[in-house]
């Protein structure tokens, strides 16, 4: 099933619903009203004057490197710890089945499976079968259902795909380490050649044999050999198996580690994009509409020249998220900069942007526990430019830190312990202290919780392209805790503006030297919805910006706005 474009979700009215019934609060100046011209004396005739205005409106298109996916929010799920349906205190994807509607008022438009084929540990990064489905979680069968579940409610499904490593265990290394017809499917030498450390300690790993095979991370995954077409022909056709169950594409662990060409050149290497390129290719011949998005922990301009150079159709952006987590502490400077550098990196819905994910600590725990700031944290990757991934329970303010387990640990759907509503068995991993109060029960129907923000802002996202596949522009302000920006596209205008102190900041004053705005708009309040606060209009300027604009005359503390500037 195809998906390009996601739809708004239909929700009865209550406090989220009524973001787009009556969030607007039109202020300032008409846009179509001109102002009282004067009669001059008989004697002195003079001419009539009207009010400057902004340039002309035209509308915006897209790029034409316009991302696809742009318009959706994605959730990253560890199946294990999501929702367990058979009672072994093990998550599933029944259990997972089970709660798309959950997703679906949350505003979510994609869901990211990490592992979800079988494999030797946990966590699934070590593969043991690339066709077969994990059965901790179920079956064939219960995949497909899911998928079609998620697809009834135009929900796409991306699977982890995991092309650099297998597991020690799988029939592949096996046959390799007996010396069978695998030998070459795996990366050997005859002894080790000391090279330096790259995702673990020593990426070379002595046999009985004394030979040594490569594994970047641990000796548990040693490195498939992509320079062998049988590695590539085996892994294509594994990838076009879960294409043929219906999934919308694949995120690629390890993107950058996949082929080697010595000890200095161990990642980004020539071979690797060029392997990931034909890949893209294949998976797009199988299905043109799939997604192919790479796990590159890398600097900026590396992970992004993973999509400019076509290796990959999109990227993890590493870096935008710490920026946000920071930001809402230490002021604009930062965050605005990031911001602006993805929206620069990378084309509009090209960038997968997140707060945390399975190997970091939590956002909350990041932010040690600060609830206001999770809710801006939120409200800025949400706004912001890129296509936004929230890790699960991050819209609950779950908690964790390393060592992996923790960071993972089952998701809390009650408040009722021992099982918290994700099984009626223990749980293959204990819960974090604390989950009954931020349970989905405890949260659900409290106005003020960081669920309801991520609903809220998720569902302004959705109803406004301008937010998640516009133009971003900086914007200054004479306030170092003030961070703002103009998201365009279309005809649509939006304005951004975020108070980052967790005190009150009077009279900021917002300046855009040149940008999209036009004619005379009448600034009306979109966010937060709840607000009966008086918004000033600005003149815009022939440039298309503003010059010492004062939406509010103060700013509430850790508050954001989005302030409708369309002509």
């Amino acid at each position: 099933m195809t998906i390009l474009a996601r739809r708004a979700p239909v929700r009865s009215p209550g406090p989220v619903a009524r973001l787009a019934i009556s969030a607007v609060l039109v202020l300032g100046c008409n846009a179509t009203a001109t102002p009282p011209v004067a009669t001059p004396p008989p004697a002195t005739p003079t001419p009539a004057t009207t009010e400057a205005a902004g340039p002309a409106c035209v509308s915006l298109e897209p790029s034409t490197k316009q991302g696809r996916w742009g318009e959706r929010i994605f959730y990253e799920v560890f199946v294990r710890s999501f929702a367990d349906s058979d009672g072994d205190g093990v998550g599933d994807l029944a259990g997972l089945a089970a709660h798309l509607d959950y997703l679906d008022e949350l505003g979510v438009g994609g869901i990211w499976l990490m592992p979800i084929a079988e494999a030797a540990s946990y966590h699934g990064y070590d593969v043991t079968d690339y066709t077969a489905v994990e059965a901790d979680y179920g079956s064939e069968a219960d995949f497909e259902a899911l998928v079609e579940a998620a697809h009834q409610r135009d929900i796409a499904v991306v699977v982890d795909f995991v092309p650099n490593h297998s597991s020690i265990d799988h029939p592949w290394f096996q046959d390799a380490l007996a010396g069978g017809e695998h030998r070459d499917w795996y990366v050997w030498s005859d002894a080790d050649p000391h090279w330096p450390a790259v995702a673990g300690p020593d990426p070379w790993h002595q046999t009985a044999a004394g030979d040594s095979y490569y594994g970047a991370f641990w000796e548990g995954m040693p490195d498939l050999n992509l320079r062998n077409p049988d590695v590539t022909a085996a892994l294509e056709e594994a990838a076009a198996t879960w294409l043929a169950r219906g999934v919308d594409g694949f995120r690629i662990d390890a993107a950058k580690h996949l082929i080697e060409d010595d000890a200095e050149h161990q990642v980004n290497t020539q071979a690797t994009r060029d392997w990931l390129a034909a890949f893209t290719e294949s998976v797009h011949a199988a299905n043109p509409a799939a997604l192919v998005l790479g796990e590159v922990w890398d600097a900026r301009g590396v992970s992004a020249s993973y999509v400019t150079d076509g290796s990959l159709d999109m990227a993890f952006d590493f870096l935008v998220g710490p920026a946000i987590l920071s930001g809402v502490y230490n002021g604009a400077s930062t965050l605005l900069s990031s911001e602006e550098e993805v929206a620069t990196r990378y084309a509009p819905g090209l960038a997968a942007t997140f707060l945390s994910n399975h190997d970091q600590p939590r956002a909350m725990t990041q932010l040690r526990g600060d609830l206001a700031a999770a809710r801006q944290a939120a409200e800025s990757l949400l706004t912001g430019p890129g296509l936004p991934f929230l890790y699960y329970g991050e819209e609950l303010g779950l908690t964790g830190a390393k060592p992996d387990e923790r960071i993972r640990t089952p998701f809390p759907w009650t408040s009722a312990g021992p099982g918290f509503g994700f099984s009626d068995a223990t749980p293959w991993e204990p819960f974090e202290d604390g989950v009954a109060a931020i349970s989905v029960e405890a949260q659900d129907a409290a106005a003020g919780s960081l669920l309801a923000t991520y609903r809220s802002v998720a569902d302004l996202r959705n109803a406004h392209p301008a937010l998640s596949i516009g133009s971003f522009e900086r914007v200054r302000s004479s306030a170092g805790q003030v961070a703002a920006s103009v998201r365009a596209i279309g005809d649509e205008r939006l304005l951004v503006v975020q108070n980052l102190s967790s005190e009150p900041v009077g009279d900021a004053e917002l300046s855009l030297e040149s940008g999209s705005l036009c004619g005379r708009p009448a600034a009306s309040l979109l966010y937060p919805s709840s607000s009966a606060a008086a918004i000033g209009s600005p003149t815009i300027t022939a440039g298309g910006g503003f010059d010492g604009y004062v939406p509010l005359a103060e700013l509430p503390p850790r508050a954001t706005l989005v302030i409708d500037l369309s002509p």
